[in-house]
């Protein structure tokens, strides 16, 4: 309800300057230099739409950096994990909600890991893939059309809730996992390739005729 509340809000500030000011804000974007106030709209919405599940906001992202540019790397990497975290404290919590509603209530939430290791007692491979479960979550965030998987927030969300990774753990693959793209467009702008990259990008998302 409070992600709600804030993109209603985001949603709501963004229609009144649109409509105060239509030209201004399309000269923005056409210029590649919005304002303050649109870009911090613009990262919040972001932010909330990367925490629902099954929107494939992750290219949002990629649109803002392609649309303004490597001087919103830092920004829209900060943004995406901050996403990834919500969706993943929602997850936590959803399961501690479920935990308190049920007859057992007074049981220590088991973590999902240490049932899989039980199931997979006699299934001595498998007991060893868990082992890189951070790895996993890395290239499930990375991997291309994850949104028939529930996308960034929905993997993360349902990470949250199996209890498979610490909140410590899932931050260093959230920030290991969001980092090659935008690390990839500082690096092109050091070495004076930004439009090779920004042109090589559109013609690899653009649909095919």
């Amino acid at each position: 309800m409070i992600g709600l509340a804030f993109l209603v809000g985001g949603a709501v500030c963004l229609l009144l300057r649109w409509l105060e000011l239509p030209s201004t804000v399309m000269a923005e974007f056409k210029t590649g230099t919005p304002s303050a106030s649109i870009t911090w709209i613009l990262l919040l919405g972001y932010v909330l739409l990367l925490a629902i599940p099954f929107v494939p906001s992750a290219e949002m992202g990629l649109a803002i950096l392609l649309v303004l540019g490597p001087s919103m790397a830092l920004p829209v990497y900060v943004a995406t994990i901050l996403g990834l975290t919500i969706a993943f404290t929602a997850g936590r919590q959803a399961h501690v909600y479920r935990r308190s509603n049920v007859k057992d209530d007074a049981m220590e939430p088991t973590p999902a890991i240490a049932i899989l290791h039980e199931r997979f007692r006699d299934r001595p491979i498998l007991r060893r893939i868990l082992r890189f479960r951070g790895l996993s979550l890395i290239a499930m965030i990375n991997m291309p059309g994850n949104t028939v998987v529930g996308g960034g927030g929905g993997i993360a969300m349902a990470v949250g809730y199996s209890r498979t990774l610490a909140f410590k753990e899932f931050l260093l693959c959230a920030a290991v996992a969001v980092a090659p793209v935008p690390t990839l467009f500082l690096i092109a702008d050091q070495l004076g390739l930004e439009a090779w990259l920004r042109d090589w990008m559109e013609r690899l998302l653009a649909p095919p005729l």
